[in-house]
């Protein structure tokens, strides 16, 4: 058993749990706080978002259809 420096991630406040009772919580916890964790190294393909339909990315121009080479 090694003997960490950081602080505990639980206290036991009530009761006399056992060492295997502390170490189910611990890998409980451990999992629960790894699950949360946002995965960083995924890139998000944002093609096709219903939020980009909503916008305008196109700017008015009335001399556009003037300005074509080809009809």
């Amino acid at each position: 058993m090694t003997v960490s420096t950081e602080a505990p991630l639980f206290t036991v406040v009530k009761g006399n749990p056992t060492d295997d009772e502390v170490a189910a919580l611990t890998a409980v916890f451990t999992q629960l706080i790894a699950a949360a964790a946002p995965a960083e190294d995924k890139e998000r393909n944002l093609w096709g978002r219903p939020a980009d339909r909503l916008q305008r990315h196109t700017v008015y121009n009335p001399s556009a259809f003037r300005s074509v080479t080809f009809y």
